[in-house]
């Protein structure tokens, strides 16, 4: 007994696992690894599934109701009328419910059946995952999962060194290494040795901290610490690893994946929560009437009906010798009556239309061929039925950024190297810059064939070759420096009036060269000339015929095509390096024949990014692949490899690169690695005599650490660092140092000194790396793009544009966030201002949470639209008001470490002037004298607020939460950084519980179930990254602008037809059952019906089924194309204007109007009548036979007056459920026998039959058109504008022919050196000790002989890097930008690069006007289309 209570008490605290040792672990009862998702079993499905279903409360109800008609002395109605549709509803719910557990079962059976190699009895046995226990050791193949979380104890690799892939936990594709306890690598794979392991580990209990790990294993009497860097996850892949063992730490429901999982919770929607609540009222209603009707039948009987007992005998239970009690018995037996009859107020056939309307709007969504992704053969899935609705009510949309909004894919996008650009191509004919888009399109190259896939545009040629493959180009209005000739290559432009002296010729058919002497033509005059058609063999970097495809920034502008030929935009051919990858895409080819021709700073710059990195090199069927510790590090090589400098392998003291064909191997002294602290990371090679350093890092870091003497330099490439920063690129800055040998020699065992010491090392490390990491030489800028998904930036416009709140909750670092926030236009330069909250305390979180508010009451106070900022307006701006957008400079952009400081109240002025942004919501407000110009607040404005995870724990504390809401909901978007799963689940939680808002959550990774879960719309992106998000979610798409149509399509239409079909359902019910209480006032109370019993049965299931339920499968009420070209549709859903309490209560209002009208007018008219051949027609069959047909036929009327979109299924059913009711009320009183038989026959031979409906029909006709049109004349709403193409067409944005794509690059205040920030830890600890190699070598010698003649030419090369070169002056020219960087080159070179230019030849600074010559320029770009920043 004593030897199981330690081991018992240490289990409340910790987890004791002792390898090897079943009998011991099992005392525990740990979780197996046995996984169960689904809720049912076969034997508690049915109980289960009942109870679950009577639950719902309208189910209770008609349980109830139907035990009432059970009763015959109560009951009026057979038990039949309320049974089958009962029965029906909960057989199709179980249904659809067993079909939902069933694919949870067969989920759950595909993972517990994986097989894992496990150790058993000292032989490795394949074992199902769930029969793999806690303490057992198992054995991983290369790309094979992880079947629970292990500790690592040997891998194939030396050093214990294995790499994995951690997609299905957080969406990241990059490899992360592990490394296995040196004690244990001896281990290796040798199975007596594993199964004789019997370490004991003691670690943490079960949680969800995918980053965090403490254990401590004890063997062979001593104790080592574990901690994150031994432990691989389930969930997780193993990478370029041939085998590994490790010991089962977690299994099952204990691992952290499912830890992060979260609870499944029931959802259901707005409509429904509301439907519960009305359905309580209309109990409640009911109720009151059956007690006004038994007092007064009991009134009716105690006075009148005792009299006429011998006509209307009193039931035996009745009490007959008192006649006050007799009759409060019958009042009290009515009561019961008149609920079974009045019953239909809420018919359970609601609830089978209901569900079957979003089952068929669930097919419709998962048949949508707009929302199909053909790279991976996926269609867009609704994995739930019960939710549709909802989707178009969405006021918070919660996203996942890797992954989700971007593709995890770097590409090297733009440069700088000596202070020139390379990387930007210019439209010849136009001088605006060309955008390549990634979107690729077929273009079919004839005269007459139509474009092939789908294209935008034709590229017509007079020779007919095959199709090609082009990428889209767009031409933006920008500052030009470079112009493409017809020989392919680019030459520098400085203004327009020197590009008129030194343009190269074109023809043009159109234009000749002297009707336009600036040399740009102000219209497109079709293209390159005839000659150039022929030389498609020659590498160019303009696409000039693409037609259609070229979109400009500010008014649309069609490009002509009236030449005999175009050509598309073709990338640089890099074939001739038999190194180069296909997929690698580059534009400008200026930059590769700089590198052909041996330009020394471009041999520099790509030599230093093929040498200072930690990425590591592998030969995977002959050819040469990468893996890097992020994709930045892997897309920096990749640039260097195609240009011919490519990093070929690595040992741990040396790096060898092909640099030309030609092997260059360097010995690697040491490694500098990144780190959060650092920004940068810096290698120090040795080749020859020569030593030198190469750094790379951000820019603000790196500059500080620059020598003096190359202040123009630094000043030009400041401003392309700017330039490529406000195109939302990673920036990073590269420089190199020479080195004396005596002077490394002195420093490097200084460096060893504070390595080896044990107090404050790391300090001392960083002080002597600062030491030698200074007085550099500046190299170069690179850019890098994070490729976003296609769509994502229009997707997020319209989703705002709709009034959606969009917050991005991602694991990744602040900086990397906001560039991806603008990139993909959820931060823009229209925002006021950008608030970022990074305090460590409570304190600080606070204060910066007081600053920001104060800042938004100051905005608000001296917002545009009072007189105070129209004032300051008018007497300050000198900008044309017509092309003017003026927004407020961020401070906290430009240093996000100091606290923000409230903005100055005179720098806020958010106007937006422009004859067309009039109509951009809808809102028109013309101006006085009657023409086009107008003065509106620009609704792009405002602010965003980014909140980094340490921060995020504050904010959602119970004192904070308050103060960060407040702002929070103030923000047009919120960006939340290093979150954790769990953290993302409360913020959701948070906005659910305190604004009540309609939640959806999007997301990839594991790490994003939680979210997905708590949210009340979960969306699962289908992609490489796993499915862990896509099985909790409720829908499933393959890609983020698949949402836009989800939402704003699928979205609001379901919500707009389940509004109108609850709306004419409960109309047509209170019609139909209201007409009883107007006939109980005829019948003494008694509960008669007015219509035949069957008619009462059969009215919601058989005549007005149909055609409601096409209202709410096909109804819309504009087409899926304006759906989402106005956004601004999508309002109603968010305030819930299309069902509400009050749409109710009209309804309501409504049906009681048509039943006082329906039986009061064939009450009036049969009464004690008299048919023209002296039959009396006043009996009550006849009546009720009267009424129902005048009530089916206006319900026929009232519903096509309700439908706006007729499609063959609506005539069907309407006019269908019309004939269908002359033909069952036949069938049944004729061939069945029914009591009404002959009724509605001889009263449809008399014509006052048909004048009473006529009558009757057009009374209640006519208040519904009369409103109708009323609506339609003096408050219209958008759809009605929409539909009316009379009224001025409404833009919900800003212009549906200018897309706010990522390609659309727009200066902007960001925070550069993405990269920098974002980049983890490197490889450079286990390169340098050697661990990290797959082969140890013998010695580490040089096989090339460093330091012999041969690497001489190279020591020349750095030790020249310094040089300067020739600049050349061009007389007449305005030279106030430091960008117009390649005059400064040498004028022998035949090739340039980009600068920027105005259109008036006056260069811009950078932003606010901080180049040299401080000039603020206007942007040419159009108004609000792509607004600009402008500081006054």
């Amino acid at each position: 007994m004593g030897t199981k209570t330690q081991p018992q008490l240490a289990k409340d605290n910790e987890r004791r696992i002792r390898a090897n040792d079943k009998e011991f672990n099992s005392q525990f009862k740990y979780h197996n690894n046995y996984i169960k998702t689904s809720k049912y079993s076969i034997f508690t499905f049915l109980p289960f599934n009942l109870l679950e279903q009577f639950q719902r409360l309208a189910n209770f109800y008609f349980l109830c109701l139907l035990v009432l008609q059970l009763i015959p002395a109560i009951s009026s109605l057979t038990p039949v009328t309320t049974a089958i549709p009962l029965i029906g509803v909960l057989t199709l719910t179980a249904v659809k419910d067993a079909y939902d557990d069933i694919q949870r079962h067969l989920s759950d059976s595909q993972v517990n059946n994986r097989k894992s190699k496990t150790l058993r009895n000292g032989k490795l046995v394949e074992a199902k995952w769930s029969e793999v226990q806690v303490g057992d050791v198992i054995r991983l193949d290369n790309n094979q999962f992880v079947a629970a979380d292990i500790l690592l104890l040997s891998t194939s690799e030396p050093n214990g060194l294995c790499f994995i892939e951690t997609a299905e936990l957080d969406g990241e594709t990059n490899l992360k290494a592990k490394q296995c306890l040196t004690e244990t690598i001896e281990l290796g794979d040798r199975n007596d040795s594993l199964w004789n392991f019997n370490g004991e580990i003691i670690c943490e209990r079960p949680n969800n901290l995918l980053n965090k790990f403490d254990g401590t294993l004890m063997w062979r009497g001593q104790r080592f610490a574990l901690d994150n860097e031994k432990i691989l996850l389930r969930g997780c892949v193993l990478r370029n690893t041939q085998w590994c063992y490790g010991v089962v730490v977690f299994a099952g429901v204990d691992t952290k994946l499912m830890q992060n999982s979260g609870k499944t919770q029931f959802k259901s929607t707005g409509v429904d929560r509301l439907l519960n609540f009305i359905i309580i009222g209309i109990v409640l209603f009911l109720v009151s009437i059956c007690a006004f009707f038994a007092i007064g039948c009991s009134v009716w009987e105690g006075f009148i009906g005792q009299h006429f007992q011998a006509y209307l005998p009193w039931e035996r239970i009745i009490p007959k010798d008192y006649i006050p009690t007799g009759a409060t018995v019958i009042g009290l037996l009515v009561f019961f009556s008149y609920a079974i009859v009045l019953n239909t107020v809420v018919p359970i056939s609601l609830y089978v239309s209901v569900e079957v309307i979003r089952f068929v709007q669930s097919f419709l969504i998962n048949w949508d061929e707009e929302m199909y992704y053909a790279t991976t053969n996926t269609y867009a899935k609704a994995r739930t039925t019960t939710l549709n609705e909802e989707l178009g009510q969405i006021q918070y949309i919660f996203s996942d950024k890797t992954g989700t909004l971007t593709q995890n894919i770097m590409t090297f996008n733009k440069c700088s190297i000596n202070g020139r650009t390379y990387g930007d191509v210019i439209d010849l004919r136009t001088g605006e810059l060309i955008e390549i888009t990634e979107q690729q399109t077929i273009f079919q190259n004839s005269n007459t064939g139509p474009p092939v896939g789908g294209a935008a545009a034709t590229a017509a040629s007079a020779q007919s070759p095959p199709i090609i493959l082009v990428h889209k180009a767009e031409v933006h209005a920008k500052k030009s420096s470079v112009v493409v000739t017809v020989s392919g290559e680019t030459q520098p432009v400085p203004a327009r009036s020197e590009l008129s002296r030194k343009q190269v010729r074109y023809s043009a058919p159109s234009r000749s060269q002297e009707d336009n002497p600036d040399g740009l033509a102000p219209k497109a005059s079709g293209g390159l000339s005839p000659a150039s058609c022929h030389e498609d063999q020659r590498r160019s970097s303009l696409g000039a015929g693409l037609g259609g495809c070229f979109k400009r920034s500010g008014p649309v502008r069609q490009l002509s095509r009236t030449s005999s030929c175009d050509k598309a935009v073709q990338s640089v051919d890099f074939s001739a390096n038999p190194h180069h990858e296909s997929d690698f895409r580059w534009y400008d080819r200026t930059l590769l024949d700089a590198v052909r021709s041996d330009e020394e700073h471009s041999h520099v710059f790509f030599r230093l990014l093929a040498l200072c990195h930690t990425v590591m090199a592998e030969t995977v069927d002959g050819k040469l692949e990468y893996q890097a510790q992020s994709p930045d590090e892997a897309a920096l090589v990749s640039a260097a490899r195609n240009f011919g400098f490519v990093f070929r392998t690595r040992t741990p003291n040396s790096i060898t690169i092909e640099v030309m064909g030609r092997t260059e191997e360097y010995e690697l002294l040491n490694i500098l690695d990144f780190n959060n602290v650092r920004k940068r990371m810096s290698v120090i090679l040795r080749r020859g005599d020569s030593v030198v350093l190469y750094c790379k890092g951000a820019d603000n870091v790196i500059y500080d650490r620059l020598h003096g003497g190359q202040e123009d330099l630094k000043a030009r490439t400041q401003d392309h660092l700017n330039k490529f920063a406000g195109e939302g690129l990673r920036t990073l800055v590269l420089a190199e140092r020479r080195l004396t040998e005596q002077y490394y020699n002195d420093w490097r065992m200084r460096q060893q000194e504070a390595a080896l010491s044990l107090d404050s090392r790391e300090q001392k490390l960083n002080a002597i790396y600062e030491e030698i990491e200074s007085e550099m030489q500046l190299v170069g800028v690179t850019a890098i793009e994070d490729k976003l998904q296609d769509g994502v930036p229009k997707s997020i416009a319209n989703l705002q544009n709709a009034g959606i709140k969009i917050w991005v909750l991602t694991g990744d670092k602040q900086e990397t966030a906001i560039n991806i926030g603008y990139s993909c236009q959820l931060l823009t330069d229209e925002l006021a201002d950008v608030f970022i909250v990074d305090g460590n305390s409570v304190e600080e979180v606070e204060k910066q949470l007081r600053q920001f508010k104060e800042s938004i009451k100051i905005y608000n106070r001296f917002r545009p639209g009072g007189s105070e900022g129209l004032e300051r307006l008018n007497s300050e701006s000198t900008i044309d008001p017509m092309s003017a957008a003026i927004t407020q400079t961020s401070a906290f952009m430009q240093e996000t470490n100091l606290p923000p400081t409230p903005p100055p109240p005179p720098a806020i002025s958010v106007v937006t002037f422009s004859a067309e942004c009039n109509d951009l919501f809808g809102d028109e407000k013309k101006s006085v004298g009657g023409g086009t110009a107008s003065i509106m607040i620009d609704e792009n404005t405002g602010f965003a607020l980014v909140v980094n995870g340490h921060s995020l724990v504050h904010c959602l504390s119970p004192e904070l939460e308050n103060k960060f809401l407040d702002i929070a909901s103030q923000c047009k978007a919120v960006i939340c950084c290093r979150v954790t799963p769990l953290q993302k689940a409360l913020v959701v939680e948070l906005i659910k519980r305190a604004k009540n808002a309609v939640t959806l959550a999007i997301g990839d990774g594991a790490n994003d179930v939680s979210m997905i879960k708590a949210a009340h719309i979960g969306v699962g992106i289908s992609g490489q990254e796993g499915l862990q998000a896509v099985l909790s979610s409720d829908y499933a798409i393959a890609q983020f602008r698949y949402l836009e149509r989800l939402l704003l399509v699928h979205g609001r239409w379901s919500y707009y037809r389940m509004c109108k079909f609850l709306r004419y359902f409960f109309y047509k019910n209170f019609a139909f059952t209201l007409c009883h209480c107007w006939y109980s006032l005829f019948c003494g109370f008694s509960a008669q019906t007015v219509f035949d019993p069957m008619f009462i049965s059969v009215y919601n299931l058989f005549y007005t089924s149909l055609p409601v339920l096409a209202l709410g499968v096909f109804e819309q009420d504009v087409s899926d194309k304006n759906s989402l070209e106005f956004p601004r549709l999508y309002t109603p859903g968010l305030k819930s204007e299309l069902f509400n309490i009050r749409e109710f209560i009209y309804s309501v209002l409504h049906g009681a109007f048509t039943s006082l009208i329906l039986f009061l007018i064939p009450y009036g008219v049969y009464k004690d009548g008299v048919s023209q051949h002296g039959f009396i027609v006043s009996d009550h069959m006849t009546l009720g036979a009267v009424v129902a047909t005048i009530l089916i036929v206006d319900n026929t009327a009232q519903i096509s007056l309700y439908t706006s979109y007729w499609t063959v299924v609506n005539h069907v059913t309407i006019w269908g459920s019309l004939v269908w009711y002359f033909v069952l009320d036949y069938f049944y009183n004729y061939v069945i026998g029914g009591p009404y038989v002959g009724s509605l026959t001889q009263a449809m031979k008399d014509m006052t039959f048909w004048f009473t409906m006529l009558i009757t029909v057009m009374m209640l006709v006519s208040p519904v058109l009369a409103y109708k049109f009323y609506l339609l004349d003096v408050h219209p709403s958008l759809s009605d504008k929409i539909r009316q193409k009379s009224l001025k067409k409404i833009h919900s944005r800003a212009s549906s022919n200018v897309r706010r794509t990522a390609s659309s690059r727009r200066g902007r205040r960001s925070v550069r050196s993405g990269y920098a920030f974002a980049h983890q830890e490197g490889f450079g600890r286990l390169i340098t000790s050697g661990k990290i190699m797959h082969k140890l070598p013998q010695d580490f010698a040089f096989p090339l002989g460093l330091g012999t003649k041969k690497t001489q030419a190279l020591h020349n090369n750095l030790t020249s890097a310094d040089g300067t070169t020739e600049k050349t002056n061009h007389s007449g020219q305005d030279m106030a930008n430091n960008n117009n960087t390649n005059l400064r080159h040498n004028q022998n070179q035949n090739h340039s690069s980009m600068a920027d230019i105005t259109g008036d030849g006056r260069s811009s600074g950078g932003e606010g006007g901080r180049g040299s010559g401080g000039s603020e320029d206007m942007s040419p770009r159009a108004p609000c289309q792509d607004l600009d920043t402008i500081n006054l």
